[in-house]
């Protein structure tokens, strides 16, 4: 009785240990594992202006002050310059040259400007925007005549005031005032020269 006893308590047990072995700990899905933990508020990515681009522009002249529209004679020109800014700051290299031939009753006349190069420190007013406003002045080695055969060449400081686009983008434009004055001449033809006007668009990237 005791034999038989025995032996049924190690078949119980024995079965016991093979069915707890058969036991499989559950699956566990790879996918539903969390990979990326995103958050629930967007964030905010800050654009910040190019700092510098190369640029071509186009501008119109008159070297003599105006005392009538009639007698307004402007003389265009092409320019090509680069502009490196940095804040609310830039520094602008450039050089052009504006000419005009025109026929009087005297004959033939050529009157001509041209800055080889100018440099221009400016000042943006809203250096965060897209637009922005900016102005400065700077100084070149340039000559002109005038429409009166006043002849200069020499250093011409100048004054600038100007409207930027696209500040953020690849391609800007911008149109630009300058006025200057001949100030140091290194050679001089007849009476020395006023102050003249120049406004010019320009595009680059």
């Amino acid at each position: 009785m005791k034999k038989t006893l025995t032996t049924a308590i190690l078949t119980i047990g024995t079965v016991f240990g093979f069915a707890q072995d058969a036991i499989q700990e559950p699956a566990i899905n790879a996918n539903a594992l969390p990979t990326e933990v995103k958050p629930s508020f967007p964030i905010e990515q800050k654009v910040s202006p190019g700092q510098s681009f190369i640029y071509l522009k186009m501008g119109v002249s008159d070297s003599q002050p105006v005392d009538a529209i009639d007698s307004v004679k402007v003389v265009p020109g092409l320019g090509l310059g680069y502009r490196l800014a940095s804040g609310a700051s830039a520094i602008d290299i450039s050089a052009s040259y504006n000419r005009r031939f025109t026929r009087t009753d005297e004959g033939k006349r050529d009157t001509y400007f041209y800055t080889v190069p100018k440099a221009n420190y400016l000042y943006y007013t809203s250096p965060a925007k897209d637009n922005s406003f900016y102005l400065g002045g700077g100084l070149a080695w340039g000559g002109l005549k005038t429409k009166d055969s006043r002849e200069f060449m020499g250093l011409i400081p100048n004054a600038a005031i100007g409207y930027e686009i696209n500040r953020k983008a690849a391609f800007r434009t911008f149109v630009q005032l300058d006025v200057s004055q001949p100030a140091i001449a290194a050679s001089q033809k007849n009476d020395f020269p006023g102050p003249f006007a120049e406004l010019s668009v320009g595009a680059g990237f």
